[in-house]
């Protein structure tokens, strides 16, 4: 398939594509082929609209309340609605015959291409178009379209729509919102503009577009006007287009809010449209091209012998790394990244726990910043410890912009029942997984300036509240944790979660750990720390004696009882699996008396077992892998990062392949049901985590990173990069071996590489037999 645009696609491996127009599967089809820089997700409404389009374009760090019981990202206006109508007639499938359809999403080089055959009667009209949003800069998208007559002369009528219309639909109790009115519809010359305001925080959003008709000169009864509604921006051009003939049009588009630009941001979009005409498609495409190379040199996965998974694989990354900004502008990514509203579009853990690993490893910059996101909002953790009871810090298990809670009070269950939600009051975890994050992005950069001034805080602050959190058990000489909601979830009010206990323990030891290593190596700046928060080497001994005394619920045989009482519930175990293998609903348990039995939702234990793997043995998480795998559910994209880690480590290559297979292709193959509402991001950075962390073995033990490998048979390879302390490694994985080659960096590094320990030299290569 060739563009027509600007030369060929890249190879299948970076191909999603689109074959024929599904009325039942258009906004599965929106949501897999999303486009985004990080700053804003686009998802990929046909630019003509139709009557099940949903145009969804998300401005990262945009809420709004608008009268709804938490703040929501914002369905902003849609910059890319370009009408034709041909002889009074719309090109569109509400309209027209459509004869062939194709959409191609180049994920090397983000840009989504489309070819669609109309026909009425016997006449024959072919629609193209390429468009991307720049990640070269993040405020700038274009779109290249033509339209050919084939069988006939014909009186043709462009509008150029900047659409302020849209509404939040995907997740709205009490109904559809519109978060935002429009100010100022406006046009320019061949420029339109529409600027709006969001109702609640007053976040300024303005959108210029700018069209360049290239046949202008050529074409007999050229009109160009403008139609400006109340909360429309339009631009029109009608002339006689002749048979046979391709009228190609030219349009940029530049968007700015008051979030990220305190000035003008009227002047500062009609400033960016005239720039980017002047730098011209071609350059423009060429810069994009050059950032998206750039990104994907250390974050492509290369695998031999599996093309299937190979284009799931890059599907998996090129979301993750479309919702990731190339500038801080201080947001993270949600459970939907910038493909969807779904949850709102708030911060959950599933950012720390399972997304933030691929940028620690592939993109440390991009990683740093999604946990300043969180470091910036320390003192609305603060609030919110003080405000359930406690001390310290304890972030929101649902954050927005403001970093205060934005947890709802009720939640739409899997049956569609309305349920109350406890979540922010109890799953408390939340902080043990941020913490978690800040020790991961610490071993693998040393970016000691970061903990100094971020990093050391959170976590001091994070040990001090779960300090306040425990309970003393007189009796029996132990510290419990009560009243909780573990990973898990189908129980939501229980004792002593192991995951969540063990995880607290771990947090108090760490900032232990933490204290004393930079009281030795930065007194300075830990006395400066410590005075700021009052904190004494006495309070930290105390932290010591809890970590030492918070029971974990596991049995001489190693068997982690998952919360108190566990095992004394109903005992039901998955019987039936579907035709992905995944576990099909006991048909004899109802979805309201699931928490009476030992079903799990998600990774609880295992999850634990995985993220604290040094701290257990191999037979520990084979008691527990053999007794909470039959019971899990899996109802979660959550869950099946750690499972499929855990067969791996315990030899069982055809499930964990298996597992795999699930995790990468979840939302290509639609296996939740759900991916019209947005891609499921948690499980596309477990995807990640699965290949890098768990097949190829790369982890970081007592300081060292080691490459310890198992991958499937039928595997020729893999081959990716990782940073490891300012160090770019490239590493390639064969049936017999290792090789390991240092591309950047300036200091020479040990490494332990399938058991063996090596010194790798600046500029050098090692190869370690398998």
């Amino acid at each position: 398939m060739m563009d027509q645009m600007g030369g060929a696609l890249s190879e299948d491996g970076w191909l999603i594509t689109e074959d024929e127009l599904d009325r039942g599967r258009m906004r599965f089809y929106e949501a897999i082929l999303t486009l985004g820089n990080g700053y804003l997700g686009s998802r990929s409404i046909l630019e003509e609209g139709y009557d099940e389009a949903y145009a969804g374009t998300y401005l990262a760090g945009v809420y709004d309340k608008s009268g709804g019981q938490s703040f929501a990202i914002v369905n902003a206006p849609n910059p890319l609605g370009t009408e034709f109508f041909v002889d009074g007639v719309k090109l569109s499938a509400d309209s027209m015959e459509v004869v062939e359809h194709h959409r191609a999403l180049d994920m090397k080089r983000a840009l989504l291409y489309r070819r669609t055959m109309f026909a009425k009667g016997e006449q024959r009209y072919e629609y193209k178009s390429m468009r991307f949003f720049s990640l070269h800069n993040m405020h700038w998208g274009v779109v290249v379209f033509s339209l050919q007559s084939l069988d006939t002369d014909a009186s043709v009528v462009v509008r150029h729509i900047i659409d302020g219309t849209t509404r939040n639909e995907m997740h709205a109790i009490g109904g559809p919102r519109k978060h935002y009115r429009v100010t100022l519809s406006k046009a320019r010359g061949d420029v339109s503009y529409l600027e709006a305001r969001t109702n609640d925080l007053g976040t300024v959003l303005g959108m210029a577009s700018a069209v360049d008709f290239e046949d202008a000169e050529a074409v007999d009864e050229l009109e160009i006007g403008s139609a400006m509604g109340e909360e429309v921006s339009v631009l029109e051009q009608s002339f006689r287009a002749s048979k046979g003939h391709t009228y190609h049009f030219r349009r940029h588009i530049a968007i700015h809010t008051s979030r990220e630009n305190g000035g003008d941001i009227e002047a500062a979009c009609f400033a960016g449209v005239t720039a980017a005409r002047r730098r011209g498609v071609t350059a423009l495409l060429a810069d994009h091209q050059e950032a998206w190379e750039k990104r994907w040199h250390s974050a492509d996965i290369e695998i031999g012998g599996d093309e299937g998974l190979q284009r799931a694989l890059r599907f998996a990354l090129y979301h993750l790394l479309i919702a990731a900004p190339p500038e801080d502008i201080d947001v993270s990514i949600a459970p939907k990244a910038l493909s969807g509203e779904w949850y709102q579009g708030h911060v959950f853990w599933d950012t720390e726990i399972f997304m933030l690993p691929f940028f620690v490893y592939a993109q440390p910059r991009l990683a740093k910043q999604l946990l300043l996101y969180r470091a910036r909002r320390l003192e609305q953790a603060r609030e919110r410890a003080v405000d359930q009871g406690y001390r310290g810090a304890l972030w929101p298990w649902e954050s927005a912009d403001s970093g205060m809670e934005e947890t709802p009070d009720t939640w739409v269950n899997f049956d569609g029942t309305i349920l109350p939600v406890y979540n922010a009051k109890r799953e408390h975890h939340i902080a043990c997984d941020i913490v978690y994050g800040i020790h991961l992005y610490h071993v693998h950069t040393g970016d000691e300036e970061l903990m100094l001034d971020y990093g050391l805080p959170m976590v001091l602050e994070t040990a001090r509240f779960w300090a306040s959190r425990v309970s003393y058990n007189a009796d029996s000489d132990f510290y419990e944790i009560k009243l909780v909601i573990g990973p898990n979830e189908f129980q939501e009010g229980v004792d002593n979660n192991s995951y969540t206990n063990a995880m607290a323990r771990w947090v108090l030891r760490y900032a232990c750990e933490l204290y004393e290593d930079f009281w030795e190596r930065f007194s300075v700046e830990m006395q400066s720390i410590a005075s700021d928060m009052g904190l004494t080497n006495e309070e930290v001994d105390t932290w010591k004696q809890i970590a030492d005394k918070i029971v974990l619920l596991m049995g001489s045989d190693g068997l982690i009882e998952e919360f108190e009482g566990y095992f004394d519930r109903r005992d039901v175990t998955i019987t039936e699996r579907d035709e992905h293998g995944m576990p099909l609903w006991p048909r004899e348990v109802m979805l309201k008396d699931v928490k009476e039995t030992q079903l799990i939702k998600q990774a609880d234990v295992l999850l634990l077992l995985y993220l604290l793997s040094d701290e257990f043995s191999q037979d520990v998480k084979r008691a527990n892998f053999d007794y909470y795998e039959p019971r899990t559910t899996h109802v979660s994209s959550l869950s099946i990062t750690s499972y499929a880690i855990l067969a791996n480590e315990l030899g069982d290559m055809n499930k964990a392949y298996q597992y795999l297979h699930h995790a990468a292709n979840s939302d290509l193959e639609e296996i939740h049901g759900n991916t019209d509402l947005g891609v499921h991001a948690a499980e596309l950075g477990g995807t990640w985590q699965i290949l890098v962390r768990g097949l190829a073995g790369v982890r970081v033990r007592g300081g060292v990173l080691s490459v310890d490998p198992r991958l499937p048979e039928h595997w020729q390879g893999m081959r990716f990069r990782t940073w490891f302390r300012d160090n770019l490694l490239a590493v390639a994985i064969s049936r017999g071996e290792v090789v390991v080659s240092m591309e950047q960096g300036g200091d020479a590094l040990e490494m332990d590489i399938c058991g063996e320990r090596k010194i790798l030299e600046p500029g050098g290569t090692m190869r370690v037999k398998r």
